[in-house]
């Protein structure tokens, strides 16, 4: 259910960054195909990998969460919570190296100024036979550390914190305790990406010029530029994914139950 929005939006982040393509028209091209050929684009090597990463940090977050409630209730937030990440952050990290991968392969080629190249993509699986095979590298230890950094203060945000800011909104806003849930389902997440948002421009930045020498200044300055677009981007992307993705998840699990 998450998967086509944020494969759509990731796209047109990394593109904005890498391209410096206008975030609005990529993300209308990649929309725009994702409705004209949905065959293609399911089947596509950015669509696979997220499906991937969320599929199974879903599975892990449902079911560590079941197993606690019966062994160890009063440690199912931090259960759920490690055992969540465990599972999201070196996924979440093969997804941005097989992205950055794709994209810098073409970004090289482009540069290169072949002409079987010129051309880049305009949207999620449409590739062409010239389109270069991504160069496999591994990813610096800063980078890293900072994927992993922005990996784990998402998924506290999304599936610990949240629960528990619920019984912070006021009565005066809603009185019931669902209501209360998913407005903090639905806002928590959003805000931990103001935090996050400047973390994952610099792991990009030391990933796409990983070989330039330059200081934590200038990366800092560089991944300024597009900082307040893709934090609103980045505020939005998380609503699909930890948002509307942990409602409809946590609804479901609780209908199943209640059947069993």
């Amino acid at each position: 259910m998450v998967t086509p929005a944020i494969a759509i939006i990731d796209r047109s982040v990394v593109e904005k960054l890498v391209y410096r393509e206008p975030f609005l028209r990529s993300m209308k091209a990649n929309t725009k195909f994702a409705f004209m050929r949905p065959k293609q684009f399911i089947l596509c090597r950015p669509f696979g990998i997220m499906w991937t990463l969320y599929a199974a940090t879903y599975t892990v977050a449902s079911c560590s969460d079941t197993l606690a409630q019966y062994s160890a209730q009063a440690a199912a937030a931090t259960i759920t919570f490690l055992s969540t990440t465990a599972v999201n952050v070196p996924l979440g990290i093969w997804k941005d190296i097989r992205f950055a991968q794709i994209y810098s392969s073409k970004l090289k080629a482009l540069e290169s100024g072949g002409q079987q190249t010129k051309t880049k993509p305009s949207a999620v699986g449409a590739t062409k036979p010239t389109v270069p095979v991504p160069v496999r590298r591994g990813l610096p230890k800063a980078a890293t550390a900072l994927f992993l950094a922005r990996d784990s203060i998402t998924i506290f945000g999304s599936f610990t914190l949240a629960p528990r800011m619920a019984s912070f909104v006021p009565d005066q806003l809603v009185s019931g305790q669902h209501a209360k849930a998913t407005i903090s389902q639905l806002t928590v997440p959003a805000l931990t990406q103001l935090v996050v948002t400047p973390v994952h421009l610099l792991g990009l930045d030391l990933y796409h010029r990983e070989q330039q020498d330059l200081s934590w200044r200038d990366r800092v300055k560089h991944t300024q530029n597009g900082l307040a677009s893709t934090t609103v981007v980045r505020c939005l992307r998380i609503l699909p994914a930890f948002g509307f993705g942990v409602i409809a998840n946590t609804e479901l699990r609780s209908l199943f139950h209640g059947t069993v």
